[in-house]
């Protein structure tokens, strides 16, 4: 079978931003199925250590812009025109789907926060996306989506969306003592730190926890640290300007892009996870954190409650002070970390993307 996979995305597939599921639930399918052909086409350079086994072939497309009707044109005739040569039984796309093509389109839902404009995507892409998105939920011929949640936003398509078991890389797991402290004294100062994954974004509610920490800072009088990693957007230069005035940014330690070795290090390593989002559709964090035995404290959402379950702390969206209120309650209170870390009739159990993977193809097929 002749598979053609719009694996545009997988260039802004970044771990600490969205846990890599994309690439990691291709990989996981193209190792499973090597009976299978697979053309991914990509609308500009493949991401670097991004490698593929022989029955993969990659095709790359430049897109010509970044407006709107850029992202029309290379998925409606740029891509159209060039699946064509390879005449392919299936079609897997995230998020889109060409509806000039009559191949059968399974699409996989990571995230659903465009619809809110929430999304790290740059404005005219959302636009795009929120404009034609009922189209390809409707056109498309199965769905698979990384959790309830999401299953749930696409109720319109609910007889033919189905959920995908969530996974997490195997490096993320719990650190030994001296591990932890050698990874507190190369990213803290040696100190314990609070931990934010995700990009440096608004939607990430990055300044209202930079406002959360400087009261527990004044509060405590500690030296716990705050370690921001993840990409640095255009949409976050508001968080990089506070930063430079910001009475604490001593204690702010931005993480840059880190790999797969380094976040399941800081995440292993960290006295807790602090998870902001609240539009996201599968928190991720919430499970790497949960795996690694370390904490969370969540603005209350139906992702992080589907996940975390009443092993995470949560915050009330609407009060910054309730979050620094939870912030120093988990600081002071060992028994509280304690009691949240053994809830693990809550936690979900551990699984690689191969399940989803599996999965994914077979619904694909189907």
């Amino acid at each position: 079978m002749q598979i053609a996979v719009n694996a545009a995305c997988l260039r802004q597939d970044k771990l600490a931003d969205t846990g890599s599921a994309a690439t990691e639930i291709l990989s996981a399918m193209f190792r499973q199925q090597p009976e299978h052909q697979f053309t991914c086409f990509f609308d500009g350079d493949v991401p670097e250590g991004l490698t593929f086994p022989s029955n993969v072939t990659t095709v790359i497309l430049p897109r010509r812009g970044d407006r709107s009707w850029h992202y029309y044109w290379w998925l409606e005739w740029q891509l159209v025109k060039a699946m064509k040569a390879f005449k392919p039984d299936r079609y897997l796309g995230f998020d889109s789907l060409p509806l000039r093509s009559k191949i059968p389109a399974t699409l996989l839902i990571r995230d659903l926060s465009y619809l809110q404009g929430a999304g790290t995507q740059i404005p005219a892409y959302q636009k795009w996306l929120r404009k034609n998105s009922q189209k390809y939920f409707t056109i498309a011929h199965s769905i698979g989506a990384l959790s309830a949640t999401l299953k749930e936003e696409l109720k319109t398509a609910a007889r033919k969306t189905f959920l995908l078991t969530p996974g997490l890389n195997p490096d993320f797991r719990p650190l030994e003592w001296d591990d932890r402290e050698a990874v507190k004294r190369q990213y803290a100062e040696g100190a314990e730190f609070f931990l934010i994954t995700g990009a440096l974004h608004p939607r990430n509610n990055i300044i209202p926890v930079l406002k959360a920490f400087s009261a527990l800072k004044k509060r405590q009088r500690s030296n716990i640290k705050l370690v921001l990693a993840g990409s640095q957007t255009a949409a976050g230069g508001e968080i990089i300007t506070a930063l430079q005035t910001y009475r604490f940014r001593q204690d702010v330690i931005i993480v840059e892009n880190p790999d797969l070795q380094t976040l399941a290090a800081l995440v292993g390593a960290a006295y807790a996870l602090i998870y902001p989002p609240r539009f996201e559709g599968f928190a991720w964090p919430v499970l790497a954190a949960q795996r690694c035995k370390v904490p969370v404290i969540a603005l209350d959402s139906e992702a992080a409650r589907e996940v975390g379950g009443d092993a995470v702390l949560y915050a009330d969206p609407a009060s910054q002070d309730d979050l620094s209120e939870k912030m120093s309650l988990l600081y002071k209170d060992e028994m509280l970390r304690s009691r949240l870390l053994n809830k693990e009739g809550s936690i979900q159990p551990f699984t690689s993307w191969e399940k989803a993977a599996e999965e994914l193809f077979r619904i694909m097929i189907g």
